[in-house]
């Protein structure tokens, strides 16, 4: 582990792993060690932002996108961290401090999203942010996490919001595109080195493009064509009668009716190429009503919606909590995990500092840059990650989903032992 007197000493050249971050960890905090909470006691003697003294409540702002674009991800979101946060307080809450979880809702827009941050600091004193699914939210909120001093744990996943974009006070637990590229592409290499990728052409799409192009390259495959297709667009034909006959994977990275239009259609069109892609392409849909055409589609995702064969304790507790058979919504597998984890990030941080509040905020994001990791557990029911301390970013092993008999099932999980990609800046490296 880096030295937290001075984190930023020797960071970037240091080689990160999962094995070997595992044991600084433990020998930190003993982290995981005591019942669900984790709790291990501090001195619990000082005010957060929304403490009121010896024992003051711990608040924590969750930025929910409830309407608009990514409104399903945040219906879930908050549902399992109200569950959780629930969960923590009847097993003594956080460092024997009891949790209070305020949720404002981002409308899925940039600069409501901003307010949203500024509004639970300011008005509701919290004293960490669990962020937006939406990277536009991320990005946008980034820079107030560092003016207003707060620890901010982004849910977006595009590589800028721990790189050019990040800043200190910027700690992201969920996986980046381009770790999820990297995923998608050490499994699809298996079945050919020759890609053609077809993209929705806006942000979402172009990050995907351009990291399972740069991915392909490191392995010496080809990308053959990258397609781009107009948001909305649901006749993907002419877009398909473009792949090359010689493609061997065909990577997607689309959304809404263009995904579902891709899967029927590139079946009826006899597209070549074996079909992959990320799996917010189809969060939220009901894979049983996308006909036969999607049968043996494949996704690369944290956490398979179906969970019956995944081998982590806890992953059912996190079903239970998010309680699907109670709601119309579809199940969202591959991403709720990351704001319940959020949760258990903070706790383990809040018990390993003996923080008391915002005084001792730097030395938590210090202890982040420590490079801390875990195992599966209860409070970690995607399986084991790490962080790299040079950007605050997450690794974790990930997993390959496919469609077969109209279901989504666990085809493959792929361990991640060392970070996937290198970073793009050195945030540790920063001014508080």
């Amino acid at each position: 582990m880096s030295n937290h007197d001075n984190p930023s000493e020797g960071n970037s050249d240091r080689t990160v792993t999962r094995r070997s971050t595992l044991k600084g960890l433990t020998a930190v905090a003993g982290v995981g060690s005591v019942g669900l909470s984790g709790c291990l006691g501090g001195n619990g003697g000082g005010n957060g932002n929304g403490g009121d003294g010896e024992g003051g409540t711990i608040k924590i702002g969750l930025q929910a996108d409830l309407t608009g674009a990514l409104s399903i991800y945040g219906f879930w979101h908050r549902r399992v961290l109200e569950n959780y946060v629930e969960a923590v307080n009847e097993d003594g809450g956080i460092d024997g401090r009891e949790v209070e979880l305020l949720v404002e809702d981002t409308e899925t827009d940039a600069e409501t999203g901003g307010q949203v941050f500024r509004r639970l600091v300011q008005q509701e004193d919290v004293d960490f942010v669990i962020g937006s699914q939406s990277s536009g939210v991320s990005i946008a909120t980034n820079p107030l996490a560092k003016q207003m001093q707060v620890p901010y744990f982004p849910l977006g996943e595009a590589p800028s919001i721990t790189g050019e974009d990040g800043n200190r006070w910027v700690v992201r637990n969920n996986h980046s595109t381009e770790h999820a590229a990297e995923i998608a592409v050490e499994h699809g290499i298996e079945s050919g080195s020759k890609w053609t990728i077809i993209y929705q052409d806006y942000a979402f799409g172009q990050q995907y493009r351009d990291a399972v192009t740069a991915a392909v390259e490191r392995r010496d495959g080809e990308v053959l064509q990258s397609i781009g297709v107009p948001v909305g667009e649901s006749d993907l034909n002419s877009y398909l009668n473009s792949v090359p006959e010689d493609t061997e994977v065909l990577f997607n990275a689309l959304i809404g009716a263009s995904s579902l239009g891709f899967l029927q259609q590139s079946a009826d069109l006899n597209t070549p190429g074996q079909r992959l892609g990320a799996i917010a392409s189809i969060e939220g849909v009901d894979v049983s009503e996308t006909g036969k055409g999607a049968e043996g589609a494949e996704y690369v995702t944290m956490l398979p919606r179906d969970t019956s064969d995944v081998d982590v304790d806890g992953v059912e507790q996190l079903r239970e909590m998010a309680n699907p058979s109670d709601s119309d919504n579809i199940y969202l597998g591959g991403h709720i995990n990351a704001s319940y984890e959020a949760l258990s990030w903070i706790e383990d941080a809040v018990t390993a500092t003996e923080w008391s509040g915002s005084g001792d905020h730097q030395a938590l994001i210090e202890w982040f840059e420590g490079g801390p990791s875990v195992e599966g557990s209860e409070r970690y029911p995607q399986g084991p990650k790490f962080f790299r301390g040079e950007d605050h970013q997450a690794f974790m092993d990930m997993h390959i989903e496919r469609i077969e008999d109209g279901q989504l099932t666990n085809a493959k999980r792929v361990e991640v032992d060392e970070p996937s990609f290198e970073a793009r800046a050195n945030l540790a490296s920063q001014e508080f």
